[in-house]
C-alpha cells in the first residue's frame, strides 16, 4: 500500500491511500463507503469528507490511487469537474462519481468525459461492489462498453413447471463464473415467483420490472441499478414483483437490456419462463444455445415437443440441447429415454439425476451446488452440459477427477460442513 500524508488549506492529515480513495460530501454516503472501504479491506480513512476540489489539491501532491469516487454534488458545472479530475488522475486510475441527479444525460456526458461509472444516492454496499468488480476487471464501471466482448446468450426454457430448470440455469452461471473463469450475468424473467436471487442468497435488485416494460427508458444506469453481484465474475437480476399485478414483460425491452449487458459479460444466462415464449421472437432469434429441460414424462413428451416446434416455427437458429431432469427409478410416471427421444422426435443430449438432498442442502444455505457440495451426482452430471456451452474443452486429468478434483475438495465433507441450515433470505422456514 502506498500512501501519503497531504497538507493544506481544507484536508489537513487527509492520507491518499494507493489503491482506494473516497471524497464524498454527506454524512450517509460517508458511513456507507466506509462500511464498503472496512469490507475490502482499506482504512476509514480513505473516505474522505470533501469533494473535487480536495481530490484535485491532493493530486497535486501526489500520484492518484487505483480506484476513487468523488461526489460532484453541489458543483457549477459537475462535468467539467469530471473531465479536471479524469485529466489529473490519469488512465491508471478507475474513477467513479456519485450524485443526486438521476439524470442519463448527466451519465453519459460523465462517461464520456472519461470517467467508469456515474452512481445515484443513495449509495448500496451491492451498487458500490458491483462497481469496484467492473473496475477491477477493466470494463470501465458497471455501465461502461467494452467493445472487444460480445456476450453468447443461453436461454434456458422448462417444458413444465418444477423440471429444475431454474436450478439448471443459476448453477450453469455459477460454474461458468467459477469454473470457467467467464464473466456471465444470470437474468430471471419469472419477474413474481422467480428463484434465482433466492437460491443465492441475494436480496433482488431494484427496477428489473421497469426495465422490461419500458423500451425506450433502457439505458445502462438503469439496468446497473437493477442488477446484483454475487461475485466478481458473476451478477443476477431478478425480482419479487406482487403476485396481484400484471407484469408485462416486453420482447423489445428485452432485447434492449440484452444489448446493454453483451459489451460487459461474456454469458448471457437467461431462465424463460415457458409461458412468454411466444413474446420473445428478438431474444430466441439472438440466443447462441437453448437449452430445453424436461422430465421424462408423458407431459413432458408432449409439450417438449409443442416447444421444439415452436422454436422452429420462430425461426430460431440457436442450438438446440435438451436435458432431461430429476432422472430416476423411483420417479412415478417415469417413462423410459427411448419412449421419449421417439415422442418428442429428439435426442437427449445429458441426463441430470434426481438429487433432492444435494439439492436440498444448496437451497439451504443459499449457495450454488459447486460451492457446496462439488462432488455431488447432480453437480458432476451438470459439468458436461456447462463445458458444451462454454465451448471449452476440460483435459482428460479434469475428466477424470470431476469436479472433486476441480474445485479442490471433499463434496462430503463440504455437505457436512454447509449441513446445518438457519432460516435467512436464501431459506424456507
Amino acid at each position: 500500500m502506498s500512501a501519503i500524508r497531504s497538507s493544506g488549506s481544507g484536508f489537513d492529515g487527509a492520507i491518499m491511500h494507493g489503491e482506494f480513495m473516497a471524497f464524498v460530501s454527506d454524512d450517509a454516503s460517508v458511513a456507507v463507503l466506509r462500511n464498503f472501504a472496512e469490507r475490502q479491506g482499506f482504512p476509514a480513512a480513505s473516505v474522505q469528507m470533501g469533494g473535487p476540489d480536495m481530490f484535485a489539491q491532493m493530486l497535486e501532491q501526489t500520484s492518484a490511487p487505483k480506484f476513487a469516487i468523488v461526489d460532484i454534488d453541489g458543483q457549477p458545472d459537475p462535468v467539467a469537474s469530471a473531465t479536471r479530475l479524469a485529466t489529473l488522475c490519469g488512465a491508471e486510475c478507475k474513477l467513479i462519481a456519485i450524485g443526486s441527479a438521476n439524470d442519463v444525460s448527466l451519465y453519459r456526458r460523465i462517461v464520456a468525459a472519461g470517467l467508469g461509472d456515474y452512481l445515484v444516492k443513495p449509495l448500496t454496499g451491492e451498487v458500490l461492489a458491483q462497481a469496484y468488480a467492473a473496475a477491477l476487471r477493466g470494463s470501465g464501471g458497471v455501465g461502461g462498453k467494452n467493445e472487444a466482448r460480445e456476450a453468447k446468450i443461453v436461454v434456458m426454457i422448462g417444458s413444465r413447471g418444477g423440471v429444475g430448470a431454474t436450478t439448471i440455469a443459476v448453477n450453469t452461471g455459477w460454474l461458468l463464473a467459477h469454473k470457467f473463469k467467464l464473466h456471465c450475468a444470470l437474468l430471471d424473467l419469472d419477474l413474481q415467483y422467480g428463484t434465482s436471487a433466492l437460491a443465492l442468497d441475494l436480496e433482488p435488485g431494484r427496477g428489473l420490472r421497469d426495465v422490461v416494460t419500458s423500451p425506450q427508458r433502457v439505458d445502462s444506469l438503469m439496468v446497473a441499478s437493477s442488477m446484483v453481484a454475487a461475485s466478481d465474475q458473476f451478477s443476477v437480476l431478478g425480482a419479487e414483483e406482487s403476485v396481484e399485478d400484471s407484469v408485462l414483460v416486453d420482447g423489445t425491452a428485452i432485447t434492449a437490456l440484452i444489448k446493454e449487458l453483451r459489451g460487459n459479460f461474456d454469458f448471457i444466462v437467461v431462465d424463460l419462463p415457458r409461458h412468454l415464449l411466444a413474446g420473445q421472437k428478438r431474444l430466441l432469434a439472438a440466443a447462441h444455445d437453448i437449452v430445453l429441460v424436461s422430465e421424462l414424462s408423458l407431459a413432458g413428451i408432449r409439450d417438449t415437443l409443442r416447444i421444439k416446434n415452436a422454436l422452429t416455427s420462430l425461426g430460431s437458429t440457436a442450438r438446440l440441447t435438451v436435458v432431461s431432469s430429476r432422472v430416476s427409478q423411483l420417479q412415478p410416471g417415469q417413462v423410459d429415454q427411448a419412449a421419449f427421444e421417439k415422442g418428442t422426435q429428439i435426442k437427449i443430449d445429458f441426463t441430470i439425476p434426481e438429487d433432492t438432498k444435494s439439492v436440498t442442502v444448496a437451497a439451504n444455505t443459499g449457495k450454488a451446488l459447486g460451492a457446496v457440495l462439488p462432488d455431488a451426482p447432480v453437480t458432476k452430471a451438470l459439468l458436461p452440459l456447462v463445458t458444451r456451452l462454454s465451448g471449452k474443452n476440460l483435459n482428460a486429468a479434469d475428466v477424470k477427477k470431476g469436479l472433486f478434483g476441480l474445485f479442490g475438495g471433499s463434496g462430503d465433507a463440504k455437505a457436512k460442513s454447509a449441513a446445518p441450515a438457519k432460516p435467512g433470505k436464501g431459506t424456507k422456514s
